[in-house]
Parts: structure tokens; sequence; C-alpha cells
């Protein structure tokens, strides 16, 4: 959570050009910063949670510790898996676009984790670009990368 208070200070000092947006040049750090700052804040909640159902359990005297405060068995392997879903994401990028490889980003990551829900796993993967790109292409006038579509479309 400290990172990312920095973060956010670090990014409240980005001064506007001349050339700046409605957004301006510290919308998008600032943004980044606060959702770090959020996941930072939510995951310490998580920890305290977790720490007091083992605390729980090895005062009940049960030898058995449950599945969520023991984390993952590898987490060498997931931080693997997941960068390379990132890799294949930033790959995926220019040739079909914001909105899809976002989708198979949201699509990957949540299948990795551990999401088995398929009908709510597709939804959230077709939504998931759709929305982020109304959210900076449309309301904030960030232009995002449209891939090779319009070649392929002939446009």
């Amino acid at each position: 959570m400290l990172l990312a208070g920095g973060y956010i200070l670090s990014a409240q000092g980005i001064e506007d050009s001349l050339l700046a947006d409605g957004v301006g040049a510290s919308g998008v750090p600032m943004g980044v910063g606060i959702v770090l700052l959020l996941a930072s804040f939510f995951l310490f909640m998580k920890s305290l949670k977790n720490k007091a159902a083992m605390d729980e359990t090895l005062h009940s005297g049960e030898t058995e510790v449950p599945a969520a405060a023991m984390g993952s068995k590898n987490p060498h392997a997931m931080a693997l898996g997941l960068l390379l879903i990132l890799a294949a994401y930033v790959f995926l990028l220019p040739l079909l676009g914001y909105v899809v490889s976002v989708g198979i980003l949201v699509g990957a990551v949540a299948w990795f984790a551990g999401a088995r829900a398929y009908t709510s796993l597709l939804m959230c993967s077709v939504l998931a670009g759709p929305m982020l790109w109304l959210v900076f292409d449309w309301a904030l006038e960030i232009r995002l990368p449209v891939g090779l579509w319009p070649i392929w479309l002939g446009k």
C-alpha cells in the first residue's frame, strides 16, 4: 500500500503540457495507482482473514488447515503461467487489437486462476474488451490499438 501511495504521489507530480487532453498526462498513472492501492488494501484484508482462520484452526486442535489459508502450492509456476499469458497478450495486441486481446487475456487469466463456470467465463471474456474500450476510447478519448482488422476487412 505504501508503494501504491508513492506511485500516486509521483503521478500527481506529472505536469500537463499545452497539448494535454482532458484527462491530462497524469490521468492514467493516477488510475493505475488507485487500482494498485485498492488491490493492496483488499489483499491485506484477505491475509488478515486467512490469518484469523489459521489461528482459529490451530487453537481448536484441528490438524487440517483450510485450503484458502494455505495459498498457492507452487507460486513460481503460477507467476510463470501468468507471465506467459501476458506475453501472449503483448504478441496478440497489434494483430487482433485491444478489444479482442483483452477478452482473451481476461478469459485466460480467469481460467488459469481456477474459474471453470464456462458461461460466466465466456460472458466475462466477451464483455471485458468492449466495456474497457467504452471507458478508455469512448469516454476518456484514449485511442487504443485496432489491430489488423481494417486491413483484413479491406478498409
